[in-house]
């Protein structure tokens, strides 16, 4: 799913139009409901509504950014694992040695790669797929000679599982996403807080319409955040493939 820079200018400023259009359709068909009669019971209630809504967003802000650095955090420990094994490969044969390397330099492509887009759409890549088997494949096929290459190679296995359960956890989150009960929930709270402010009546039109606009685009930007980052690997606002890229271009040398 595309979550680009214009898709947020879209929802910032369709949101802020709508507000506003809003406002001057109320003003016409209802204008004995925007009056200053009942401001107390009228402001006590848009307090409520307000802070109820804006505990809302904060609470799904807070989860959606720590699902999205969380999926940051694994794809870097992967990265990790896959230089722990490369570094490990040195207590090997020679020959042994570079093919493992190389098999590792191959997943990390195809991860920075085919695997990054695919994940876009909350997919697995068979490219990667592919290359991770053929990892396990080259370490199924060694039998260590020595004590040495033994303890190397002990220590290669846990490793390589660990990397099996970041790479199973990255693709997990890149799946991730806020139910859709949630989102009619904050796009309903979004419809009943800026309502809220046309029953206010203000001595001057353009305060109304500042006031109605400011809080539509606030909230429209902050249900963009909400959109952008509930997809840790899709769009402009995403995970980056770098450390991935960085950890191939060095061991490929």
């Amino acid at each position: 799913m595309a979550n680009s820079p214009l898709i947020g200018v879209v929802i910032v400023l369709g949101s802020t139009a709508l507000a506003i259009g809003g406002l001057f359709a109320f003003l016409r068909w209802f204008p004995h409901l925007a009056t200053n009669e009942d401001e107390g019971p009228k402001g006590v209630f848009f307090s409520m509504v307000g802070v109820l809504y804006a505990v809302l967003l904060a609470f799904v802000v807070v989860i959606v950014w720590s699902d999205f650095v969380d999926a940051g955090h694994t794809s870097q420990t992967e990265v990790t694992r896959l230089s722990n094994l490369a570094r490990d490969a040195g207590g090997f044969p020679p020959d042994v040695r570079d093919t493992m390397r190389e098999r590792l330099v191959v997943y990390a492509e195809a991860v920075a790669g085919p695997e990054w887009d695919a994940m876009s759409d909350g997919e697995a890549s068979p490219v990667a797929a592919e290359a991770y088997e053929a990892v396990w494949a080259e370490y199924y096929a060694f039998e260590p000679a020595t004590d040495e290459q033994a303890t190397f190679f002990g220590e290669s296995l846990g490793r390589l599982n660990e990397l099996g359960e970041n790479r199973r956890l990255r693709l997990l989150q890149s799946r991730a996403t806020v139910p859709a009960p949630m989102w009619l929930l904050l796009v309903a709270g979004f419809v009943i807080t800026v309502g809220w402010t046309y029953l206010f009546g203000t001595a001057r039109l353009a305060t109304h319409v500042i006031s109605a606009g400011s809080i539509a685009c606030l909230t429209g930007f902050v249900l963009y955040l909400i959109y952008a980052m509930q997809h840790p690997f899709a769009g402009s606002v995403r995970i980056s493939p770098d450390p991935f890229i960085e950890f191939a271009r060095q061991w490929a040398a």
